[in-house]
């Protein structure tokens, strides 16, 4: 049929709805797909990738989304014909240097999906220090702002909201006091997930690590709501607050831990993947076997960027998938872009945490 898409791509067994968009987006943004080029439809590309058809059409509602194809319920999906849409100019909030080694590679994920997604796009991107939002929004140097929150004034964000420069922020485990834009993890799903797999009759009682920082006190008082719900009373839980961004600082405190968990039989759980590791470390070196002696889950999901200390994953229970976040982040910018009207009101995106099963734990 004169206008179909070429069929020379490669078929490979049990391909997922993202590996499908993947394909189909290079080939539009490369010009192999051109503007108006019908694409195959929901059965034609199930059989194509040997996927299930409700795997198909997944892809080709994600493209859609991405306002690189539209879709005709009688006429089929056809590359949209203004796809190349304007060469907008963002500003990136690249902050890692604030953050220790341990979490380093989880900001560079997020970042780094987050560029990618923006050229492919159409944008071009210049990094910012998060202090320098303000004035770039001001001074409307950039079409949109992908960046962290620094604790601006209300009379500030009120100005900055004014000049109808969209700013999308994220990093946050809460929604934040602000009108901006925010996307965020849902972290208490999986959460959830972790407290209701605890035998309560099996531990004299709970121990939860956390650091004195406002993601990880929203992180503490979710673990404390759900330690209420399966059993354990205030007297059977104790807190203990770690050293923020000094990880070598908190060594006294996992032998302190160490020591109680000899004393009864625990389950803890810490607010961070780097404070989880802190422990690990100290539990091996008392020869304690995870998982038998010593109970353990974390919120964190750092070992999926690389951040593993002991050459295997042994931390999370509840965990963001960065690239999942990243790619929101982005999807939501694009369209308060291209639709002004969506970017006169606050809009929030939560992207579910996921539960992992460690052998620290359970």
């Amino acid at each position: 049929m004169e206008g179909m898409m070429d069929t020379t791509l490669k078929s490979k067994n049990s391909q997922k709805a993202s590996n499908i968009v993947k394909v189909l987006r290079e080939q539009i943004l490369t010009g192999m797909l051109k503007p108006g080029t019908r694409i195959m439809s929901a059965r034609e590309l199930s059989r194509h990738f040997q996927v299930s058809q409700v795997t198909a059409n997944k892809a080709l509602l994600q493209l859609v989304e991405d306002k690189l194809i539209v879709r005709n319920e009688r006429r089929g999906s056809f590359v949209k014909k203004n796809w190349q849409a304007k060469n907008h100019t963002i500003g990136f909030a690249d902050n890692l240097d604030v953050f220790g080694p341990e979490i380093q590679a989880s900001c560079g994920l997020y970042r780094d999906t987050c560029i990618r997604m923006l050229y492919e796009n159409n944008c071009s991107v210049r990094f910012l220090r998060k202090d320098e939002i303000p004035d770039a929004v001001l001074e409307r140097d950039f079409d949109g702002i992908l960046g962290y929150y620094a604790g601006w004034d209300d009379e500030l964000m009120a100005r900055m909201k004014k000049t109808g420069i969209p700013v999308v922020l994220g990093r946050f485990d809460f929604v934040l006091n602000t009108p901006f834009h925010q996307v965020l993890p849902d972290i208490y799903g999986a959460v959830y997930e972790v407290f209701h797999r605890i035998d309560r009759k099996q531990f004299d009682g709970l121990i939860i690590i956390y650091e004195d920082h406002d993601n990880c006190l929203y992180r503490r008082d979710i673990a404390l709501k759900l330690a209420h719900c399966i059993g354990f009373e205030e007297e059977n839980i104790e807190l203990f607050k770690a050293s923020h961004l000094e990880v070598e600082m908190n060594y006294p405190l996992w032998q302190d831990v160490s020591r109680r968990c000899r004393l009864g039989r625990k389950f803890i759980y810490t607010c961070g993947d780097n404070m989880a590791s802190g422990l690990i470390r100290v539990f091996r070196e008392s020869g304690v076997e995870l998982g038998k002696e010593i109970q353990l889950a974390s919120c964190g999901n750092l070992e999926d960027c690389g951040y593993r200390p002991f050459e295997e994953p042994t931390i999370t229970g509840a965990g963001t998938n960065y690239e999942e976040y990243a790619m929101a982040a982005v999807r939501l910018l694009m369209r308060v872009l291209e639709l002004p009207e969506e970017n006169k009101f606050s809009q929030i995106t939560r992207v579910p945490a996921v539960y992992k099963k460690r052998k620290t734990a359970f």
